[in-house]
């Protein structure tokens, strides 16, 4: 097989998420989550990989790599530690990281919220606060316009399923850690709505920036009798949130897995009647996303499936299904993989999941689907939010003991993919990477 050659002008990158890297993040509501008792959180992030004080570090570090784009989140609980009170400092900080980013010639991708809340809007509900999207739009309007024509792509909301999904219907363990139906509902809601303020406020103060969400998708697989289950929960945690994206300038696509639920198909009737019936499905669906998610890792070694740190099936090639669905439901529209890797202690397995998964993304291009751009999870290993430090998703390694910055042959692999723009086929050994 010949080498796979990549178009021009396309995004290369590596991201990272505000909480996940920067430390000390005292003013959010998963520093609190992280500590209060009985929540599913194995440690707290605590300095994380220092990103706050090292960031020009590790700037450059990707820019040596040969990569073109860093995305990043601003953080809302530093910009607005206060309703209503924003840190001067704290912009000051990111209008410097955005700085650092374009003088090592890379593209700033801008992520405006992933995940993480201030507390003082926590305290209030989160996204169950009836002025929680105005809100948002207050805090985006103050980014966007400190940093001013330097950021040209804005990402608004962060897997807003996930948070809907991880946070308000307890199948995660994220914050608030509700479990009901009806605050799900709400929650998907004010996501929705803050999503199409944050977005509104990009194009009105800066017309010539690219503004999309960012969206969590599986490659769903489902028996006769799981399809029920699986269409609801693709319509609840994806349709809902890409539906709202049609005016987006890109969407954003980020891809772990596949997802595979084996029922018999005889309960196929009674599990669609279920869902359809308010009080029911308000009974039904906390159990079946809690089975689910407590299954799910035991099921893919019991079943014999290769399987990553996360108890995800090693599929890289689901990215290309999840991207395909995309295009189909938007014909023309841009789409950039934002996210995309892989949790495991072996860095050949990280080279063979990017290989795997730019080899099923070439296909796409060479179908004409407009791909404009792959952005690696992550750049760094990171705290994996209720997982903490035990998964290792870093094209490079942190020794969080010395802060230490490891190159892994991964990142290099990928590096030279992104300056050479060619995928060699197969890929070279990680040890000559």
């Amino acid at each position: 097989m010949s080498d796979l050659v990549f178009p021009e002008g396309f995004l290369w990158g590596a991201a990272t998420a505000a909480h996940q890297v920067e430390g000390d993040n005292t003013n959010s509501d998963w520093w609190a989550w992280e500590r209060r008792p009985g929540t599913p959180c194995r440690e707290p992030s605590g300095t994380a990989c220092d990103h706050y004080g090292r960031f020009p570090e590790d700037i450059a570090l990707l820019a040596d790599l040969g990569l073109n784009t860093y995305r990043f989140s601003v953080e809302w609980a530093r910009v607005e530690p206060s309703d209503g009170t924003f840190d001067p400092a704290a912009i000051d900080h990111y209008r410097r990281v955005v700085e650092t980013a374009r003088s090592h010639g890379l593209v700033p991708m801008v992520t405006l919220n992933h995940f993480t809340l201030p507390a003082w809007l926590a305290d209030r509900g989160g996204w169950l606060a009836a002025d929680a999207p105005r809100l948002f739009e207050r805090y985006c309007r103050q980014v966007v316009g400190a940093l001013g024509d330097a950021v040209d792509w804005y990402c608004t909301v962060n897997e807003p399923g996930v948070v809907a999904f991880g946070g308000y219907l307890g199948a995660l363990g994220f914050p608030p850690g509700t479990r009901d139906v009806g605050s799900w509902r709400t929650a998907i809601g004010g996501l929705v709505e803050a999503h199409r303020r944050a977005r509104a406020a990009v194009k009105e103060l800066r017309p010539s920036a690219r503004a999309g969400a960012t969206h969590s998708m599986q490659e769903w697989e489902a028996s006769a009798g799981g399809r029920p289950v699986i269409d609801y929960l693709r319509r609840m945690n994806e349709d809902a949130f890409l539906e709202a994206s049609a005016e987006d300038d890109f969407i954003g696509v980020q891809t772990y897995t596949r997802v595979r639920l084996d029922v018999p198909a005889i309960a196929a009737p009674l599990v669609r009647a279920a869902l359809a019936v308010p009080r029911i499905e308000a009974l039904a669906v906390p159990w079946i996303v809690g089975r689910e998610t407590r299954r799910a890792p035991a099921a893919v070694a019991s079943d014999g499936v290769r399987a990553t740190q996360m108890g995800y099936e090693f599929r890289p090639e689901a990215i290309a299904w999840t991207v395909a669905r995309v295009a189909r439901m938007y014909p023309g529209k841009d789409i950039v993989v934002t996210e995309h890797g892989v949790a495991t202690a072996d860095d050949t397995e990280r080279v063979e999941f990017i290989a795997g998964g730019l080899a099923s993304l070439h296909r796409l291009l060479g179908e004409g689907v407009p791909l404009r751009g792959y952005v690696h999870w992550s750049l760094l290993d990171n705290f994996e939010w209720a997982r903490g430090y035990e998964m290792t998703f870093g094209l490079i390694g942190v020794d969080r003991a010395t802060q230490r910055r490891t190159v892994r042959p991964s990142a290099r692999m990928l590096g030279r993919v992104a300056a050479t723009g060619r995928l060699a086929f197969p890929p070279k050994p990680a040890a000559d990477a």
